[in-house]
């Protein structure tokens, strides 16, 4: 497995712990549906830009749904969730709060959000910027990403959209592979800013 799944893997992982069984979700920004496998007893909605994605999931009779949500609305009206997934999402939307403040008609009055997003402050990044390089492989992605959210911000961005913080991890990169996972995992809790790959929130309405 390469040092992407295997980064995606751990992340999946650790969001289905947080998620109770038989739960009926909403996984924004679902690409392959790969999130269903991690919780397949739950009563799974997807939604994404890919519409080949989308085409697949739902030849699988997955409930999926191909969105622009730069451009349109949430679907599945009126349908409210227990969990809405937004794993590495709000960073690519032209405007994450109408995304947030909108979300909050979709969600039960004990609902959670689950949210990641990278931290593109760590250490991997600020050399790449010492030594002229891109900070993704592809600056040109038209799927890149429109906002960097330090750490700091992004507990007060929530914070203002009227989100409660129940539950905040940061998660170790893959690379480098020469330092044993237990150190990453170290560093990342001391020096988040530095050595995290991805924040992890689990979210509410305040």
């Amino acid at each position: 497995m390469d040092q992407h799944n295997l980064l995606l893997k751990f992340k999946l992982e650790k969001v289905a712990s947080l998620i109770k069984p038989n739960s009926v979700v909403l996984d924004i920004g679902c690409y392959d549906g790969r999130l269903k496998k991690f919780i397949p007893s739950c009563d799974y909605y997807g939604i994404d830009v890919n519409k080949e994605c989308i085409d697949k999931l739902k030849k699988q009779r997955i409930k999926a749904k191909q969105v622009d949500l730069n451009k349109e609305e949430i679907p599945f009206k009126p349908k409210k969730f227990d969990y809405i997934f937004l794993l590495d999402i709000l960073e690519h939307l032209v405007d994450p709060k109408k995304l947030l403040l909108k979300l909050k008609e979709r969600l039960k009055p004990h609902s959670k959000l689950i949210i990641t997003l990278p931290n593109d402050y760590h250490i991997l990044n600020k050399i790449r910027f010492l030594f002229n390089k891109s900070l993704t492989e592809n600056p040109f992605n038209p799927f890149g990403h429109l906002h960097f959210f330090p750490i700091s911000f992004a507990d007060s961005f929530l914070k203002e959209q009227g989100y409660e913080i129940l539950k905040k991890e940061f998660l170790a990169p893959v690379k480098p592979l020469i330092l044993p996972k237990g150190l990453k995992n170290i560093l990342s809790n001391l020096f988040p800013q530095t050595f995290s790959r991805n924040i992890l929130y689990a979210v509410k309405l305040s």
